[in-house]
């Protein structure tokens, strides 16, 4: 069976921010709409808003570490922000695919990176083999 190519340099995508941050709103707000205590509200509320710190993280733009991804006959690769060289890499096995999302985790040594990828991120034929990729893989 032959191997095929995947490259990988998404664009932001401001739906997706907004969506992810209207949910996380919602989620820090309902703890004090159904009235619990205020200790445990501020602490749920506390671990939504870290949450959203880590799910920023992982959309692409300017403020996620991962700029690139690529596979070829050598593995995985990604490029950090900042930096012009290409890392080996792993694809961990909680990487998903949906029909318009996925989610991909990468393992760079001791690092461990992700995407939240939308369908419009990536130009639609690396998006199928990104998705044919995960499944194989995972």
């Amino acid at each position: 069976m032959r191997s095929f190519a995947v490259r990988l340099e998404p664009t932001a995508g401001p739906r997706l921010a907004a969506l992810v941050l209207l949910l996380h709103t919602v989620c820090v707000v309902v703890p004090w709409l159904a009235r619990v205590p205020t200790p445990l509200a501020a602490m749920l509320s506390a671990v939504v808003l870290a949450g959203l710190v880590q799910t920023i993280s992982r959309l692409p733009g300017r403020h996620c570490r991962l700029t690139a991804a690529r596979h070829d006959g050598r593995g995985w690769r990604v490029r950090l922000a900042g930096s012009r060289r290409w890392l080996p890499a792993e694809l961990q096995g909680s990487s998903r695919a949906y029909p318009g999302l996925a989610y991909v985790a990468f393992r760079a040594g001791r690092r461990r990176l992700g995407w939240l990828l939308p369908a419009g991120a990536v130009p639609a034929a690396e998006f199928r083999r990104l998705k044919a990729r995960i499944r194989l893989n995972c």
